[in-house]
């Protein structure tokens, strides 16, 4: 996504696009299934080192920064792979990088750096709010475990491995390791409309060694403010992968549809169009472009928060209004479903809703920028 054409960026570019090709048999195959994604292709983004970009060289990670991690989500976007690597791949992996339970770090880093070992972040409440300090889940000691009580939702992986379970605590925050097998009998699958599904997780008096926290107090609270701004900068580099590919459909099409002896592309009202959509994939970029090269900066809290909801109000809304403007620009072959365009229309929705729309993030903007 950043403008540095270094060749390690340039090499990871190819890399994705050779390992991940569009593949719309393979994505519609996935759509419903247990899980909803190739854990095959997942250990082989591991072996490509994908999912350690976030984590520092010294705990086993690339350490090559957001501008890295961008570069790969927005080529993962252009093939709509369905794929969690925003949520599984970066999120999860850095979270756990900032552990400071070496123990369960040592233990745990080599699996999931590898895909072996899948972990999804659980944080929102039940009413899908997207403020970490409106966690649902309670904890409190007994004996040397920690017991939790609560619900979680919108949890994407919904079928991992183990989830990391944001919890109020007595002494604030903290972030708990919790194994698949312990919830699995409170995990309910709610469908999206890419066919992935997200988990609601009910946890009712669920008990982990006092061991299975990772973070807790301020510095779990900062950890999972940075750790999703940097996924919210990520996804929106996926959003340009899919609204570019979308654009690139539709300029295809309207290129060889003909209507009246012409190519409707001809038509200067299409013209106009597609230059607009065309204008607003490029703010996108641009605005995620600027919360790459500030992530890259090592800015923090709110200087890397604002950034982040300029470049996901942008992208969200951008990639929604070249989705449906493609559909419109394709007429009736748009809407069904053998067509690929709809793959990419359904990912868009998805991502653009996922850790907040473009209206919450033009809000939070407004909200950081009170008083700067």
């Amino acid at each position: 996504m950043t403008s540095d054409n270094s060749e390690t960026i340039s090499l990871l570019r190819d890399s994705v696009s050779g390992t991940v090709p569009f593949d719309g048999k393979r994505i519609r195959s996935l759509r419903g299934a247990e899980p909803d994604f190739d854990r095959t292709l997942w250990r082989a983004m591991g072996e490509q080192g994908w999912l350690s970009i976030l984590v520092p060289e010294e705990q086993g990670g690339l350490g090559l920064g957001m501008a890295a991690a961008a570069a790969v989500a927005e080529r993962l976007g252009a093939a709509c792979a369905p794929e969690p690597y925003v949520m599984a791949g970066l999120l999860t992996p850095y979270l756990l990088s900032q552990s400071s339970n070496q123990a369960q770090k040592q233990g745990l880093m080599p699996a999931v750096l590898s895909g072996d070992h899948l972990v999804s972040l659980a944080w929102q409440p039940a009413g899908g709010s997207l403020d970490p300090e409106q966690a649902d889940v309670t904890a409190r000691m007994q004996g040397g475990d920690v017991v939790l009580s609560g619900q979680c939702r919108f949890v994407t992986p919904a079928l991992a491995d183990a989830y990391l379970v944001l919890a109020k605590g007595a002494d604030g925050p903290l972030l708990a390791l919790v194994e698949a097998k312990a919830l699995a009998a409170g995990r309910t699958l709610e469908p999206g409309p890419d066919g992935v599904a997200s988990a609601r997780l009910s946890l009712s008096e669920v008990k982990v060694p006092a061991d299975a926290v990772l973070l807790s107090g301020a510095a779990a609270s900062t950890a999972l403010r940075q750790a999703l701004d940097f996924a919210v900068i990520a996804q929106c580099a996926e959003l340009c992968g899919l609204m570019q590919r979308s654009l690139e459909m539709t300029l295809e099409y309207l290129k060889t549809r003909l209507q009246f002896g012409a190519a409707i592309g001809s038509f200067q009202a299409l013209q106009h169009r597609s230059v607009d959509l065309f204008i607003q994939q490029e703010l996108a970029r641009h605005a995620t472009d600027a919360a790459v090269q500030k992530a890259e900066q090592g800015a923090t809290g709110k200087a890397l928060s604002l950034p982040a909801s300029s470049a996901k109000a942008r992208a969200a809304q951008a990639a929604m209004l070249i989705g449906t403007q493609a559909i419109q620009l394709h007429g009736a072959i748009g809407f069904t479903d053998e067509y690929d365009l709809g793959l990419y229309m359904n990912r868009t929705v998805r991502l653009a809703a996922t850790l907040g729309n473009a209206a919450w993030h033009r809000n939070r903007f407004g909200y950081l920028s009170e008083g700067a």
